[in-house]
Protein backbone atom coordinates (compact mmCIF):
# COMPACT_ATOMS: atom_id res chain seq x y z
CA UNK A 1 0.00 0.00 0.00
CA UNK A 2 1.71 3.33 -1.26
CA UNK A 3 -1.18 5.97 -0.07
CA UNK A 4 -2.34 6.89 3.10
CA UNK A 5 -5.22 4.39 4.67
CA UNK A 6 -8.20 5.91 6.32
CA UNK A 7 -6.57 5.17 10.65
CA UNK A 8 -7.69 2.15 12.19
CA UNK A 9 -8.84 0.54 8.89
CA UNK A 10 -8.01 -2.91 7.75
CA UNK A 11 -5.72 -1.20 5.53
CA UNK A 12 -3.93 0.79 8.00
CA UNK A 13 -2.99 -2.02 9.79
CA UNK A 14 -1.34 -3.53 7.06
CA UNK A 15 0.93 -0.77 6.79
CA UNK A 16 -0.07 2.23 9.38
CA UNK A 17 3.50 4.44 8.09
CA UNK A 18 1.51 6.49 5.11
CA UNK A 19 -1.23 7.15 7.19
CA UNK A 20 0.96 8.35 10.57
CA UNK A 21 3.23 10.31 7.62
CA UNK A 22 0.16 12.35 6.85
CA UNK A 23 -0.19 13.21 10.35
CA UNK A 24 3.04 14.27 10.89
CA UNK A 25 2.80 16.17 8.02
CA UNK A 26 -0.54 18.06 9.55
CA UNK A 27 1.30 18.93 12.98
CA UNK A 28 3.44 16.58 15.54
CA UNK A 29 0.44 16.21 17.59
CA UNK A 30 -3.38 16.03 16.03
CA UNK A 31 -6.61 15.38 18.19
CA UNK A 32 -8.09 11.98 16.86
CA UNK A 33 -12.26 12.09 17.36
CA UNK A 34 -12.63 8.87 16.39
CA UNK A 35 -10.58 7.57 19.83
CA UNK A 36 -10.98 10.66 21.62
CA UNK A 37 -6.80 11.15 22.07
CA UNK A 38 -4.25 12.87 20.84
CA UNK A 39 -1.82 10.82 18.40
CA UNK A 40 1.39 12.37 18.63
CA UNK A 41 3.63 11.92 15.82
CA UNK A 42 6.84 13.74 15.66
CA UNK A 43 10.06 12.13 17.08
CA UNK A 44 10.96 15.09 19.52
CA UNK A 45 7.38 15.17 20.82
CA UNK A 46 7.45 11.60 21.43
CA UNK A 47 10.88 11.69 23.30
CA UNK A 48 9.85 14.68 25.06
CA UNK A 49 6.47 12.72 26.16
CA UNK A 50 7.65 9.76 27.08
CA UNK A 51 10.13 11.45 29.06
CA UNK A 52 7.80 14.27 31.25
CA UNK A 53 6.26 13.95 34.52
CA UNK A 54 3.17 16.35 32.88
CA UNK A 55 2.06 12.81 31.69
CA UNK A 56 1.07 9.40 34.22
CA UNK A 57 0.91 5.99 33.02
CA UNK A 58 -1.30 5.02 35.93
CA UNK A 59 -4.50 6.57 35.10
CA UNK A 60 -4.88 4.79 31.83
CA UNK A 61 -7.05 1.49 32.31
CA UNK A 62 -9.07 4.11 34.07
CA UNK A 63 -9.87 6.44 31.32
CA UNK A 64 -9.70 3.37 28.41
CA UNK A 65 -12.46 1.85 30.70
CA UNK A 66 -13.81 5.11 31.25
CA UNK A 67 -16.59 4.17 28.35
CA UNK A 68 -18.19 1.07 29.94
CA UNK A 69 -21.23 1.12 32.52
CA UNK A 70 -20.27 1.07 36.23
CA UNK A 71 -21.65 -2.91 36.22
CA UNK A 72 -19.48 -3.21 33.21
CA UNK A 73 -16.43 -2.36 35.16
CA UNK A 74 -17.65 -4.31 38.07
CA UNK A 75 -17.77 -7.06 35.24
CA UNK A 76 -14.37 -6.81 33.97
CA UNK A 77 -12.64 -5.56 36.87
CA UNK A 78 -10.10 -8.94 37.06
CA UNK A 79 -8.90 -7.51 33.93
CA UNK A 80 -8.75 -3.60 35.16
CA UNK A 81 -7.22 -5.16 38.43
CA UNK A 82 -4.29 -7.60 36.60
CA UNK A 83 -3.69 -4.65 34.25
CA UNK A 84 -3.31 -1.93 36.97
CA UNK A 85 -0.55 -4.30 38.70
CA UNK A 86 1.93 -4.15 35.38
CA UNK A 87 4.60 -1.79 36.22
CA UNK A 88 4.31 0.13 32.74
CA UNK A 89 0.67 1.37 34.05
CA UNK A 90 2.43 2.89 37.74
CA UNK A 91 4.09 6.02 38.62
CA UNK A 92 6.83 6.64 41.51
CA UNK A 93 6.87 5.52 43.94
CA UNK A 94 5.33 2.28 43.14
CA UNK A 95 6.96 2.03 39.87
CA UNK A 96 10.19 2.29 41.50
CA UNK A 97 9.53 -0.23 43.93
CA UNK A 98 8.45 -2.65 41.44
CA UNK A 99 11.10 -1.85 38.94
CA UNK A 100 13.62 -2.67 42.01
CA UNK A 101 12.38 -5.85 42.49
CA UNK A 102 13.02 -7.39 38.68
CA UNK A 103 16.14 -5.37 37.73
CA UNK A 104 18.51 -7.34 38.78
CA UNK A 105 16.99 -10.45 36.96
CA UNK A 106 17.70 -8.01 33.44
CA UNK A 107 21.75 -6.63 34.19
CA UNK A 108 23.77 -6.86 31.68
CA UNK A 109 25.76 -10.05 33.60
CA UNK A 110 22.45 -11.76 34.32
CA UNK A 111 21.46 -11.20 30.12
CA UNK A 112 24.54 -12.33 29.12
CA UNK A 113 24.50 -15.42 31.14
CA UNK A 114 21.10 -16.52 29.20
CA UNK A 115 22.96 -16.49 25.97
CA UNK A 116 24.21 -20.07 26.36
CA UNK A 117 20.68 -21.49 27.01
CA UNK A 118 19.56 -19.00 24.21
CA UNK A 119 21.76 -20.26 21.66
CA UNK A 120 20.45 -23.59 22.56
CA UNK A 121 16.65 -23.15 22.15
CA UNK A 122 17.53 -21.79 18.87
CA UNK A 123 19.36 -24.61 17.68
CA UNK A 124 16.51 -27.14 18.43
CA UNK A 125 14.04 -24.67 16.59
CA UNK A 126 16.27 -24.79 13.74
CA UNK A 127 17.45 -28.18 13.97
CA UNK A 128 13.46 -29.02 13.27
CA UNK A 129 12.86 -26.09 10.86
CA UNK A 130 15.27 -27.08 8.21
CA UNK A 131 14.00 -29.93 7.51
CA UNK A 132 11.10 -28.89 5.72
CA UNK A 133 10.72 -27.49 2.28
CA UNK A 134 9.06 -24.21 4.06
CA UNK A 135 8.44 -23.45 7.18
CA UNK A 136 6.11 -20.61 9.42
CA UNK A 137 9.18 -18.47 10.81
CA UNK A 138 6.27 -17.21 13.24
CA UNK A 139 4.38 -20.48 14.98
CA UNK A 140 7.46 -22.30 14.28
CA UNK A 141 10.81 -19.90 15.46
CA UNK A 142 10.01 -16.46 16.38
CA UNK A 143 7.37 -17.31 19.05
CA UNK A 144 8.68 -20.32 20.40
CA UNK A 145 12.45 -18.89 21.20
CA UNK A 146 11.02 -15.52 23.34
CA UNK A 147 8.56 -17.50 25.20
CA UNK A 148 11.39 -20.19 26.13
CA UNK A 149 13.14 -18.06 27.54
CA UNK A 150 10.78 -15.35 29.18
CA UNK A 151 9.69 -19.17 30.91
CA UNK A 152 13.35 -19.82 32.34
CA UNK A 153 13.88 -16.64 33.46
CA UNK A 154 10.36 -16.83 35.33
CA UNK A 155 10.49 -20.64 36.31
CA UNK A 156 7.33 -21.29 34.56
CA UNK A 157 7.39 -24.90 33.42
CA UNK A 158 7.75 -24.48 29.06
CA UNK A 159 4.87 -26.43 28.75
CA UNK A 160 2.97 -23.81 29.94
CA UNK A 161 3.65 -22.00 27.58
CA UNK A 162 1.40 -21.86 24.57
CA UNK A 163 -1.20 -21.82 27.55
CA UNK A 164 0.29 -18.41 28.69
CA UNK A 165 0.73 -16.87 25.30
CA UNK A 166 -3.55 -17.55 24.97
CA UNK A 167 -3.95 -15.69 27.68
CA UNK A 168 -1.50 -12.90 26.43
CA UNK A 169 -3.12 -12.24 23.66
CA UNK A 170 -6.10 -12.21 25.57
CA UNK A 171 -5.38 -9.50 27.69
CA UNK A 172 -3.91 -7.68 24.54
CA UNK A 173 -7.67 -6.84 23.31
CA UNK A 174 -7.78 -4.91 26.37
CA UNK A 175 -4.86 -3.83 27.12
CA UNK A 176 -3.46 -2.59 23.26
CA UNK A 177 -6.30 -1.76 21.15
CA UNK A 178 -7.50 2.00 20.65
CA UNK A 179 -11.11 1.47 22.03
CA UNK A 180 -11.97 -1.73 24.17
CA UNK A 181 -15.19 -3.59 22.56
CA UNK A 182 -17.13 -4.92 25.68
CA UNK A 183 -16.08 -8.27 23.69
CA UNK A 184 -12.90 -8.01 23.74
CA UNK A 185 -13.09 -6.79 27.61
CA UNK A 186 -15.27 -9.80 28.70
CA UNK A 187 -13.10 -11.81 26.51
CA UNK A 188 -9.30 -10.60 28.76
CA UNK A 189 -11.38 -11.03 31.91
CA UNK A 190 -11.92 -14.85 31.20
CA UNK A 191 -8.34 -15.05 30.06
CA UNK A 192 -6.96 -12.96 33.17
CA UNK A 193 -9.17 -15.54 35.14
CA UNK A 194 -8.00 -18.37 34.11
CA UNK A 195 -4.33 -16.94 34.36
CA UNK A 196 -4.68 -16.22 38.39
CA UNK A 197 -5.77 -19.57 38.76
CA UNK A 198 -2.78 -21.21 37.14
CA UNK A 199 -0.20 -18.92 38.50
CA UNK A 200 -1.42 -18.76 42.04
CA UNK A 201 -1.36 -22.87 42.00
CA UNK A 202 2.38 -22.06 40.69
CA UNK A 203 3.26 -20.12 43.59
CA UNK A 204 2.42 -22.30 45.57
CA UNK A 205 4.54 -24.67 44.26
CA UNK A 206 7.48 -22.71 43.52
CA UNK A 207 7.07 -21.66 48.14
CA UNK A 208 7.73 -25.37 48.83
CA UNK A 209 10.11 -26.05 45.92
CA UNK A 210 11.83 -22.54 44.71
CA UNK A 211 14.29 -22.27 42.05
CA UNK A 212 16.78 -20.09 40.80
CA UNK A 213 14.45 -17.92 39.06
CA UNK A 214 12.57 -14.77 39.12
CA UNK A 215 9.52 -15.80 40.68
CA UNK A 216 11.20 -17.72 43.45
CA UNK A 217 13.25 -14.76 44.73
CA UNK A 218 10.15 -12.24 44.78
CA UNK A 219 8.04 -15.25 46.63
CA UNK A 220 10.53 -15.18 48.81
CA UNK A 221 11.13 -11.72 50.15
CA UNK A 222 11.50 -11.39 53.71
CA UNK A 223 11.01 -7.67 54.12
CA UNK A 224 7.64 -6.71 54.24
CA UNK A 225 7.82 -3.41 52.55
CA UNK A 226 9.21 -5.02 49.70
CA UNK A 227 6.82 -8.34 49.75
CA UNK A 228 4.68 -8.50 46.59
CA UNK A 229 1.10 -9.44 46.90
CA UNK A 230 -0.26 -12.33 44.90
CA UNK A 231 -2.28 -10.16 43.47
CA UNK A 232 1.18 -8.29 42.43
CA UNK A 233 3.01 -11.00 41.26
CA UNK A 234 -0.10 -12.21 38.74
CA UNK A 235 -0.21 -8.61 37.26
CA UNK A 236 3.67 -9.03 37.01
CA UNK A 237 3.90 -12.29 35.54
CA UNK A 238 1.55 -12.06 32.77
CA UNK A 239 2.68 -8.38 32.06
CA UNK A 240 7.04 -9.78 31.64
CA UNK A 241 5.64 -12.54 29.43
CA UNK A 242 3.88 -10.27 27.55
CA UNK A 243 6.37 -8.77 27.01
CA UNK A 244 9.05 -10.83 27.00
CA UNK A 245 7.86 -12.72 24.11
CA UNK A 246 5.44 -9.83 22.19
CA UNK A 247 8.19 -7.99 21.55
CA UNK A 248 10.80 -10.16 20.85
CA UNK A 249 8.48 -12.25 18.41
CA UNK A 250 7.74 -9.03 16.55
CA UNK A 251 11.37 -7.87 15.90
CA UNK A 252 12.31 -11.15 14.70
CA UNK A 253 9.31 -11.26 12.37
CA UNK A 254 9.93 -7.88 10.74
CA UNK A 255 13.71 -7.88 10.63
CA UNK A 256 13.39 -10.88 8.51
CA UNK A 257 10.56 -9.66 6.25
CA UNK A 258 12.11 -6.44 6.29
CA UNK A 259 15.39 -8.49 4.70
CA UNK A 260 13.62 -10.31 2.64
CA UNK A 261 12.33 -7.27 0.93
CA UNK A 262 15.61 -6.05 1.00
CA UNK A 263 17.45 -8.14 -0.73
CA UNK A 264 20.53 -5.49 -1.27
CA UNK A 265 20.58 -5.30 2.14
CA UNK A 266 20.63 -8.81 3.19
CA UNK A 267 23.25 -9.50 0.37
CA UNK A 268 25.54 -6.51 2.20
CA UNK A 269 24.62 -8.47 5.95
CA UNK A 270 25.68 -12.02 4.58
CA UNK A 271 28.96 -10.10 3.52
CA UNK A 272 29.70 -8.71 6.23
CA UNK A 273 28.05 -10.69 9.36
CA UNK A 274 29.71 -7.56 11.72
CA UNK A 275 26.82 -6.18 10.75
CA UNK A 276 24.02 -7.77 12.94
CA UNK A 277 24.08 -5.90 15.66
CA UNK A 278 23.10 -2.65 13.32
CA UNK A 279 20.54 -4.89 11.48
CA UNK A 280 18.61 -5.51 14.55
CA UNK A 281 18.89 -2.11 15.68
CA UNK A 282 17.40 -0.64 11.78
CA UNK A 283 14.84 -3.30 12.10
CA UNK A 284 13.72 -2.08 15.70
CA UNK A 285 13.51 1.47 13.97
CA UNK A 286 12.37 1.01 10.41
CA UNK A 287 9.40 -1.53 11.46
CA UNK A 288 8.85 -1.75 15.87
CA UNK A 289 6.83 -4.27 17.19
CA UNK A 290 5.53 -1.74 19.45
CA UNK A 291 3.65 1.35 17.76
CA UNK A 292 2.77 3.22 20.36
CA UNK A 293 2.67 4.04 24.55
CA UNK A 294 0.64 6.26 26.11
CA UNK A 295 0.07 8.60 29.15
CA UNK A 296 -2.46 10.77 30.48
CA UNK A 297 -2.30 14.34 31.27
CA UNK A 298 -1.83 15.21 34.98
CA UNK A 299 -2.51 19.03 34.39
CA UNK A 300 -3.73 21.30 32.30
CA UNK A 301 -0.68 22.18 30.23
CA UNK A 302 0.36 23.68 26.38
CA UNK A 303 2.07 20.85 24.49
CA UNK A 304 3.27 20.57 21.13
CA UNK A 305 1.72 24.44 20.56
CA UNK A 306 -1.64 22.74 21.81
CA UNK A 307 -3.84 22.63 24.50
CA UNK A 308 -3.78 19.57 26.75
CA UNK A 309 -6.39 18.95 29.38
CA UNK A 310 -6.27 17.04 32.85
CA UNK A 311 -7.32 13.58 31.65
CA UNK A 312 -6.94 13.84 28.28
CA UNK A 313 -5.39 10.56 26.76
CA UNK A 314 -2.00 10.66 24.49
CA UNK A 315 -0.85 7.88 21.92
CA UNK A 316 3.15 8.14 21.78
CA UNK A 317 3.22 7.11 18.26
CA UNK A 318 6.82 5.37 18.27
CA UNK A 319 6.19 3.98 14.72
CA UNK A 320 5.51 7.39 13.54
CA UNK A 321 8.84 9.11 15.52
CA UNK A 322 10.89 6.01 14.06
CA UNK A 323 10.46 7.54 10.79
CA UNK A 324 10.54 10.91 11.24
CA UNK A 325 11.99 12.82 8.29
CA UNK A 326 13.48 15.71 10.49
CA UNK A 327 15.34 13.22 12.51
CA UNK A 328 16.59 10.64 10.58
CA UNK A 329 17.90 10.84 6.71
CA UNK A 330 15.13 8.47 3.95
CA UNK A 331 13.03 7.01 6.86
CA UNK A 332 11.14 4.74 4.90
CA UNK A 333 14.46 2.85 3.61
CA UNK A 334 15.34 -0.33 5.56
CA UNK A 335 19.52 0.82 5.53
CA UNK A 336 21.48 -1.68 8.11
CA UNK A 337 24.76 0.46 7.97
CA UNK A 338 22.78 3.72 8.52
CA UNK A 339 24.68 6.16 9.62
CA UNK A 340 22.19 8.10 11.66
CA UNK A 341 21.01 4.78 13.92
CA UNK A 342 18.44 5.36 16.74
CA UNK A 343 14.61 4.65 17.55
CA UNK A 344 12.26 4.81 20.50
CA UNK A 345 11.20 1.30 19.93
CA UNK A 346 11.91 0.65 23.85
CA UNK A 347 10.59 3.87 24.88
CA UNK A 348 12.21 6.32 26.78
CA UNK A 349 12.73 7.72 30.47
CA UNK A 350 11.40 5.94 33.79
CA UNK A 351 9.50 3.59 31.63
CA UNK A 352 12.29 2.42 29.04
CA UNK A 353 11.69 -1.38 28.32
CA UNK A 354 13.92 -2.59 31.38
CA UNK A 355 13.76 -6.50 29.26
CA UNK A 356 15.23 -4.50 26.03
CA UNK A 357 18.75 -5.99 26.59
CA UNK A 358 17.34 -9.37 26.43
CA UNK A 359 15.00 -8.47 22.86
CA UNK A 360 18.50 -7.51 21.22
CA UNK A 361 20.88 -10.51 22.29
CA UNK A 362 17.44 -13.23 21.08
CA UNK A 363 17.59 -11.07 18.15
CA UNK A 364 20.73 -10.91 17.41
CA UNK A 365 21.43 -14.86 18.24
CA UNK A 366 18.58 -15.47 16.40
CA UNK A 367 19.60 -13.66 13.38
CA UNK A 368 23.23 -14.90 13.51
CA UNK A 369 21.70 -18.66 13.20
CA UNK A 370 19.54 -18.21 10.66
CA UNK A 371 21.92 -16.94 8.25
CA UNK A 372 24.05 -19.74 8.67
CA UNK A 373 21.17 -22.12 8.30
CA UNK A 374 19.68 -20.47 5.02
CA UNK A 375 20.98 -19.14 2.24
CA UNK A 376 18.78 -16.76 1.34
CA UNK A 377 15.65 -15.07 2.97
CA UNK A 378 12.39 -15.73 0.66
CA UNK A 379 9.10 -15.67 1.37
CA UNK A 380 6.35 -18.10 -0.01
CA UNK A 381 3.65 -15.45 -0.51
CA UNK A 382 4.01 -11.74 -0.72
CA UNK A 383 1.22 -10.78 1.66
CA UNK A 384 1.33 -10.73 5.32
CA UNK A 385 -1.17 -10.05 7.70
CA UNK A 386 -0.60 -8.07 10.60
CA UNK A 387 -3.34 -8.02 13.68
CA UNK A 388 -5.49 -5.60 13.96
CA UNK A 389 -4.23 -4.01 17.66
CA UNK A 390 -3.30 -0.23 17.34
CA UNK A 391 -0.61 -1.01 19.60
CA UNK A 392 1.17 -3.63 18.18
CA UNK A 393 2.93 -4.88 14.79
CA UNK A 394 4.30 -8.24 14.11
CA UNK A 395 3.62 -10.81 10.91
CA UNK A 396 0.45 -13.02 11.66
CA UNK A 397 2.88 -15.75 9.39
CA UNK A 398 5.28 -15.54 7.72
CA UNK A 399 6.36 -18.69 5.18
CA UNK A 400 9.94 -18.64 4.79
CA UNK A 401 11.78 -21.05 1.94
CA UNK A 402 13.82 -23.45 2.84
CA UNK A 403 17.13 -23.22 0.93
Amino acid sequence: MSEAASFLSSQYYLNPYPTLREMQKESGIVFSEQINAWIVTSYDLVEEGLHSDLFNASERMTVAASHFSAEERKQYSEIITVLNNWIVFQDPPNHTRLRRLISKSFTPRTVAALEPEIEKVVTELLDTATKKESFDLVSEFSFHLPAAVICILLGIPLEAKSNLKRWSDGVAGFSANARVTSEQAAHANAMALEAKEYLFALFAELRKNPGENLLSKLLLIEDEDSRLTDEELVGMSIQLFFAGFETTEGLIGNMVLALARNPLEEEKLRSNPDLIEKTVEEALRYDSSILKQSRVASVDTIFGGVNIKKGDYLHFMIAAANRDPSKFANPNSFDIAREDQGHLSFGHGIHFCIGGPLARLEARVALRQLLQRFSGFETVSEKVDYPEIFAIRKPLKLLIKNK
